[in-house]
């Protein structure tokens, strides 16, 4: 986060101290990994885009319904609310309630408005086999593949996009009140630096505090899955680059948000064409392995990613005919 402007690193460490210490621990080096099917994964290569699904339309759909009411519940709980609220109003008066009042605006709108890219965290020792929880989220008839990306396109301080990185929480309730107890701690520790800001900004970031927490949080038994999402909404931060269309899907017909795949150095965005993105592809459990690699590898060399044959792997797990038990 070297780039970035001290005050939005600031503001970021004190009222959002998880998403702090997630996207503080991501280093150039490191990797996501985007799981999807081998025919969606041609059809990135082949239209060199990559598509915002609506939250609605996920697989894991009913995780923003999750997160709604949890922070719903915890909102209308005073005393879980208090110290937060408290320490806000001593402050600026009046921040902790129209931060609370412009989110529960915009909760339908965050609901059915929010469109999402999900990518996970990627460590070395997956860089052959993938991660095997993340294989087992698709249908057996399906062809899975993990696009291994470079992580510099997540970590650049641009608003070229409009569109937000941030890593997914996987909170218990009391997990909850406490990072919401660190926040409180932190405003009271740094009430001259936000005495400097407008209200207007420290309602801001309030609502988006809970707009991340509304739509980066998971229940707790998939915190394997160690997701990151990209977000976008067109109504709150409208995108010269991400233009809408209408796909079908799994057989449903659905809108998507598109982003072609094109830098743009001039407004910090770069990292995001093919031929740099790509680190590597893991093919999933499969017993067709060697045509499909054989596939991929043309199609990398076709789109100009150097030394494709070297950047394409089968996981080798055994494709399972039969369910456990």
């Amino acid at each position: 986060m070297e780039e970035w402007d001290p005050v939005v690193v600031k503001m970021l460490s004190i009222f959002m101290p998880t998403a702090f210490e997630g996207r503080a621990s991501i280093k150039r080096h490191s990797r996501f990994v985007h799981y999807t099917t081998a025919a969606n994964l041609f059809r990135i290569l082949d239209r060199q885009q990559v598509w915002f699904r609506n939250a609605r339309c996920m697989n894991d759909d009913g995780d923003t319904e999750y997160a709604a009411a949890k922070v719903q519940e915890w909102l209308n709980d005073s005393s879980r609310t208090a110290q937060l609220a408290q320490t806000l109003e001593f402050c600026m008066p009046g921040i902790w309630q129209d931060g609370v009042k412009k989110f529960e605006l915009w909760l339908p709108r965050l609901r059915n408005e929010t469109y999402v890219l999900s990518v996970a965290e990627h460590d070395l020792e997956e860089h052959s086999t993938g991660r095997l929880s993340l294989w087992r989220a698709f249908d057996d008839e399906e062809v899975a593949v993990a696009a291994v990306v470079n992580v510099a396109p997540f970590i650049q301080m641009t608003d070229a996009l409009q569109a937000y990185p941030g890593p997914v929480t996987y909170w218990t309730n009391k997990q909850f009140d406490d990072e919401f107890k660190l926040v409180a701690h932190r405003v009271a520790s740094n009430r001259d630096f936000l005495a400097k800001l407008s209200k207007g900004a420290l309602t801001e970031v309030v609502f988006l505090m809970l707009l991340f927490a509304v739509t980066c949080w998971k229940h707790p038994g998939l915190r394997d899955e160690r997701e990151w999402r990209v977000l976008t909404n067109p109504l709150l931060w409208p995108s010269k680059r991400l233009f809408k269309t209408h796909e079908v899907i799994d057989r449903i017909p659905q809108p998507v948000y598109a982003l072609p795949l094109k830098n743009d150095p001039g407004n910090h965005l770069t990292g995001i064409e093919l031929p740099e993105l790509i680190d590597r592809i893991i093919i999933g459990p499969t017993d067709q392995a060697g045509p499909i690699r054989d596939a991929i590898i043309a199609k990398l060399a076709e789109i100009g990613v150097n030394d494709p044959d070297s950047k394409v792997v089968a996981s080798g797990l055994p494709l399972r005919t039969s369910r456990l038990g």
